[in-house]
């Protein structure tokens, strides 16, 4: 009896064993859900500590190793991986990340696969080496000719309805509330954000300097707009708003040949 007791005081422990000895996907079922299984990112010999590559040792590590994954797969066409890339390049990655996300941390917001994509080619340029001007033989990511066709066209309209809609703010302009002026500004930037996007993945990389800007000077004037209690025109200035024009005009052209010479 005494022995018995003392077996079934050491029953707890033995259990404990046990179920540490059983594999992960045992434990799971025995006890809470397991976490989806990421990829084991190793570090290759002489590439120097990359801030990205350490973040997720710390308490947003989950997230930037998913992060890093979408990356990876962006870089697919390129036949690279984040961590096999040079120093420069990686820095230019980063670089466009705090471009096309700004005010976030890499290791705590969630890239999404099309962000991915976008800031891999901003940061690299298109995987074609060598392509200029709009090649309609380049191979297009986002759906065929006829999806691509008209996203061409909506961003040639995007592109005419920016170059109005930022001289009407602009000091010869009528003006308007602040909620609609700043609405303006924000609907800007969408767009140009969505011409990035689509020049790269419809075949028009002729247009990515001309989007690659617009969507820098619109997130400028947002900033300085912001940052002040005038309405649009004292607060953006002649130069931005002409500089946004300039862009926005130039863009209209070089997607209405694009879509012309598909």
């Amino acid at each position: 009896m005494l022995r018995f007791a003392r077996l079934l005081s050491n029953a707890p422990i033995f259990a404990a064993l046990a179920l540490a000895a059983l594999p992960t996907a045992a434990r799971a079922q025995a006890g809470t859900a397991a976490e989806p299984v990421l990829e084991r990112r190793t570090v290759p010999a002489g590439v120097e500590p990359d801030p990205w590559l350490m973040s997720y040792l710390g308490l947003g590590g989950r997230t930037a190793r998913t992060n890093l994954t979408q990356l990876d797969r962006a870089l697919e066409p390129y036949g690279a991986t984040y961590t096999r890339l040079d120093a420069e390049a990686r820095g230019r990655i980063r670089q466009a990340f705090d471009d096309l996300i700004p005010a976030q941390r890499f290791s705590r917001y969630p890239v999404s696969a099309p962000q991915a994509r976008a800031i891999v080619y901003l940061a690299l340029g298109p995987s074609e080496r060598g392509d200029t001007g709009c090649d309609r033989d380049r191979p297009r990511r986002r759906g065929g000719p006829a999806r691509c066709d008209q996203t061409i066209d909506s961003m040639g309209r995007d592109a005419a309805w920016i170059h109005s809609t930022i001289l009407a703010l602009g000091r010869t302009g009528s003006h308007r509330p602040r909620e609609q002026e700043l609405g303006a500004l924000r609907d800007m930037n969408e767009r140009a954000r969505g011409m990035v996007l689509g020049a790269s993945g419809c075949g028009c990389p002729a247009a990515r300097d001309d989007a690659e800007g617009l969507l820098s000077g619109t997130r400028d004037a947002i900033d300085a707009y912001e940052g002040s209690s005038m309405p649009a025109w004292m607060s953006l200035g002649d130069q931005r708003v002409q500089r946004i024009a300039r862009l926005s005009d130039s863009l209209e052209r070089t997607f209405i040949r694009c879509l012309s010479n598909r």
